[in-house]
């Protein structure tokens, strides 16, 4: 397997100016029977509480194109929409890497932070947008990374591929590669962490045992490079929910060093913005019944 090395921290920003636009989203099965300030500071917490009351006041958030009260009780069928007049996106890494494409799918390098697709605080500086100006429209997302984390990511060009792709993860027959670099030193050459994972609050999620309405999941570890007090710690994660690797990590007792959330004094209130890259790299993915071999160097040293 041929490796490409790449930078791990980007020089180039993209930045856009401000422009108007109007989010409209479903309500998630969580928030149903909540209100709508409640809902709006837990999934957008990077405003404080008063600032939604008072978009909500305003008109500026409301439910199916007209004006509520801050108390109303959200509907499964809720269409909730969000106006800001003069959006000013933070600059995002502009190092979007090809590494290989074909008639069927695209695979790129993404930098960090750089989110996938359009949410939150992003439209235009995504990854999405990104390749659409490099001319690559129309692309199909088969999986994510998270914003913070850099590495391979996979597009399909057609339906079809978009299909294969997507019943390869969902089946498990995709081998996944990351380097991670963390705090401390484990003893043991190896791990297999298998422990449920569920939304905490806001963008946080938390990993246990007997958890409620929690998912299952298993990441295996391998210790790469040793240091004094932080090594670089292979990762194989066997299944793909949010935040997996860096919440096994935690529970490992080895922490991503720089990891804002679940890192050391990692904050897990959902107030934290998470704006910088993370030591977590997603270097290697193979899908051998679909021919797909690739691979980039691990960034890290200790």
């Amino acid at each position: 397997m041929k490796h490409q090395q790449l930078p791990l921290q980007s020089r180039n920003v993209r930045i856009v100016p401000p422009y108007p636009i109007t989010h409209q989203f479903k309500v998630q099965d969580e928030f149903v029977g909540q209100s709508l300030l409640n809902m709006m500071c837990t999934r957008f917490p990077f405003h404080a509480k008063e600032e939604w009351l008072r978009r909500i006041q305003n008109g500026r958030v409301g439910i199916n194109g007209q004006s509520v009260a801050t108390s109303y009780q959200l509907l499964k069928s809720d269409l909730v929409y969000h106006h800001n007049p003069k959006v000013v996106e933070p600059s995002v890494p502009d190092e979007v890497k090809i590494l290989k494409e074909t008639d069927d799918w695209l695979a790129v390098y993404k930098p960090a932070p750089l989110s996938m697709h359009p949410g939150g605080r992003f439209n235009k500086n995504t990854l999405t947008a990104i390749l659409e100006d490099m001319g690559y429209e129309k692309l199909r997302i088969i999986h994510r990374l998270d914003a913070v984390t850099s590495g391979i990511v996979l597009f399909a060009k057609n339906k079809e591929f978009a299909r294969r792709g997507m019943e390869a993860f969902t089946a498990s027959k995709v081998q996944k590669i990351y380097y991670a670099k963390v705090h401390g030193v484990p003893v043991e050459k190896s791990r297999t962490i298998n422990s449920s994972i569920r939304r905490k609050n806001g963008f946080v999620f938390e990993s246990g045992d007997n958890l409620l309405n929690a998912k299952k999941a298993e990441t295996h570890f391998e210790v790469a490079i040793k240091g004094s007090e932080h090594c670089v710690i292979k990762c194989f994660p066997k299944t793909g929910r949010t935040h997996q690797i860096r919440l096994h990590l935690e529970e490992w007792g080895y922490p991503i060093i720089d990891d804002p959330i679940y890192g050391p004094n990692g904050d897990t209130t959902s107030k934290r913005t998470q704006n910088r890259s993370i030591s977590l790299v997603s270097a290697g993915l193979s899908i051998p019944h679909l021919n797909i071999e690739l691979a980039v160097e691990n960034p890290f040293s200790c």
